[in-house]
């Protein structure tokens, strides 16, 4: 008989052998998949990085891209209001009364000072010129608008033409607080 035993396999090494070195590669196997899962937890990590800062830089373009388009004028620096009550004025036909309460934006002081010692003038200019207004007229939402700009060319009409305060619009806004019929 051979001294080869029955344990031993084909190839002449001991099934003892064989358990270490599977013993072995399992063990390589295992720090290679603990490497493998690291590195794939690193690369995903670093991914993860990547999109969030490239999108905190999308956000901070996105918001430097944002312009605010208005119409119309520029908004008042330091705008100065005189409130100037409530009218209450019959419309042609004498079936409606028009009610509206208005105020006047000015950017200077010495102009609305100015329009103060005036006043019965101009509260005189508004009656009669919301006395004009029809029923047509008053329900047409854009006929607004001429209406607020009918009243500032008035007013600002009564103003000198070469003054203190060398704005040649010293009443910037007509402001309806209330406007309706009754």
């Amino acid at each position: 008989m051979s001294d080869v035993s029955p344990i031993d396999d084909r190839q002449g090494t001991s099934m003892k052998d064989n358990l270490q070195v599977i013993s072995i590669n399992r063990k390589e196997f295992r720090s290679a998949d603990k490497v493998a899962k690291k590195g794939i937890a690193l690369f995903l990590l670093l991914t993860a990085l990547f999109f969030f800062v490239s999108s905190l830089n999308a956000a901070e373009e996105e918001v430097e891209e944002i312009k605010v388009i208005r119409e119309g004028p520029p908004p008042l620096e330091d705008p100065q209001y005189l409130d100037l009550g409530t009218f209450v004025v019959n419309m042609p036909g004498d079936k409606y009364f028009l009610k509206s309460s208005i105020q006047l934006a000015f950017e200077n002081s010495a102009a609305k000072e100015w329009l103060l010692a005036r006043l019965p003038i101009a509260k005189d200019l508004i009656i009669t010129h919301l006395n004009s207004i029809t029923v047509e007229q008053f329900d047409d939402t854009k006929s607004r608008a001429v209406i607020k700009n009918d009243l500032q060319i008035r007013l600002n009409s009564l103003f000198p033409n070469k003054a203190v305060w060398e704005d040649s619009v010293p009443i910037r806004r007509i402001l309806f607080l209330e406007f309706y019929r009754q």
